[in-house]
């Protein structure tokens, strides 16, 4: 499955949005993230990232590259490619933007609009390691089975909450992550 089937599913299954306005009173913080599918060995796979660990926010967290609306970005999805420049030092002409996810709101108080896209199959990246860790890439195809999905018990307000995680090289992609690439492979609709 490369990434040319992936995204004629996604936009086949996709809600017609315009881009996501910023919303300056919400008590969210408002952010963005990239779903960056790129092929390999004609397999899609997306670029995921390890944040670095003296970060405030969710340090040493698996992550899609992204973060926090900035008064100059004019949109959340410039946020976006804004940050994957930053993290990661891919270029907007290497990225072909196909459309958004739902947004998504943290328990930590962020609002994330994900945007779904494309690499360049040449596109290569520096980790820029003030704000990641490592980067890596995760095969869509492992991500679509439910059996390499595990039950996460976590406490959360005292009370037990069940999270779903993915093991990787790097540590459990779980939490928001975890959820905007299940909202993802989920729109996707692909028969099992």
């Amino acid at each position: 499955m490369n990434s040319q089937y992936l995204i004629t599913r996604f936009t086949l299954n996709q809600p017609l949005k315009a881009v996501t306005p910023v919303d300056q009173r919400a008590k969210k913080t408002a952010s963005a993230v990239v779903l960056p599918l790129i092929d390999v060995n004609k397999q899609a796979h997306i670029l995921l990232c390890k944040r670095a660990a003296h970060l405030t926010h969710h340090p040493s967290e698996i992550c899609l590259p992204g973060g926090k609306f900035e008064k100059n970005d004019k949109n959340l999805r410039d946020t976006a490619l804004r940050e994957l420049y930053e993290e990661l030092n891919i270029s907007t002409h290497n990225v072909t933007v196909h459309g958004q996810l739902k947004q998504y709101s943290t328990l930590t108080g962020f609002s994330i609009t994900p945007y779904v896209c494309t690499l360049r199959a040449s596109t290569e990246w520096v980790v820029d390691h003030n704000e990641v860790a490592a980067s890596f890439l995760v095969p869509v195809n492992a991500l679509l089975q439910p059996e390499n999905w595990q039950p996460l018990p976590l406490q959360l307000y005292g009370r037990t909450v069940i999270l779903d995680g993915f093991a990787t090289s790097h540590g459990i992609l779980w939490g928001a992550t975890a959820s905007i690439i299940k909202n993802f492979t989920k729109q996707l609709a692909i028969p099992v």
